[in-house]
């Protein structure tokens, strides 16, 4: 008996270990908000979606365009990390680039901080393309609160836990692909996004673009 106390007990430790690290052999499913977990000697980096190359980018509003530093939304709103958004990409092929610099080679667990503006929305490989080092994570889907800009519900929803990272340059795109999300215009849609976050031992820097907000709210020609 005393030994079978005892394995229940190493059993019960072993998988409550952090997302970051553990590998139970199941996969979560999908749910309002998945909360960010840290293991020992792993930190969270915040990669903020409003720092990112926006300067041109061509967006799409709910029925009609955006564009560049207009991506951008300020808000006081609880839970806005940094007390900005990017929104209105509601364009095919509209990417956001998160480029990182990692000290070297690991794994790390992806987060994913979004809204939807059509209600709730499952966004998949398929209507939202998540790729790092030019290869396409396989995700199980995402199932995202839907609230509005002007009261923003933003949710941490786990990509993976096994993303690759390579020693020096990294890059992690966010990509809009072709759907029929927006309720709108029956057209492409996109979740808002707040900004990723990634856990990890490995080290990380990035050279958040702090000018963009230079720009926000601003008519420029």
């Amino acid at each position: 008996m005393k030994h079978s106390k005892t394995l229940a007990a190493a059993l019960a430790a072993t998988c409550a270990l952090p997302l970051a690290l553990c590998a139970c052999g199941t996969t979560p499913e999908p749910s309002d908000g998945d909360n960010v977990v840290l293991g020992d000697g792993m930190k969270q980096y915040v990669l903020e979606a409003e720092y990112t190359p926006l300067a041109g980018k061509i967006g799409g509003a709910q029925s009609g365009s955006a564009s560049g530093y207009d991506l951008i939304l300020q808000s006081d709103a609880d839970g806005v990390s940094n007390g900005y958004f990017v929104h209105n990409i509601h364009m095919t092929d509209c990417t956001l680039e998160f480029e990182f610099t990692a000290e070297r080679a690991g794994t790390a667990a992806l987060y994913v901080r979004l809204l939807s503006q059509w209600g709730d929305t499952t966004f998949t490989p398929q209507n939202f393309g998540i790729v790092l080092n030019d290869k396409e994570i396989t995700y199980t889907g995402l199932l995202v609160q839907g609230s509005s800009d002007d009261a923003p519900k933003f949710a941490d929803k786990i990509v993976t836990q096994k993303a690759e990272i390579v020693k020096g340059k990294n890059m992690l795109k966010l990509i809009v692909r072709e759907n029929t999300l927006n309720s709108y215009t029956h057209s492409t849609g996109a979740p808002a996004i707040d900004c990723v976050k990634i856990v990890t031992d490995a080290g990380i820097t990035w050279e958040p673009i702090t000018e963009n907000l230079d720009h926000v709210g601003k008519i420029e020609a």
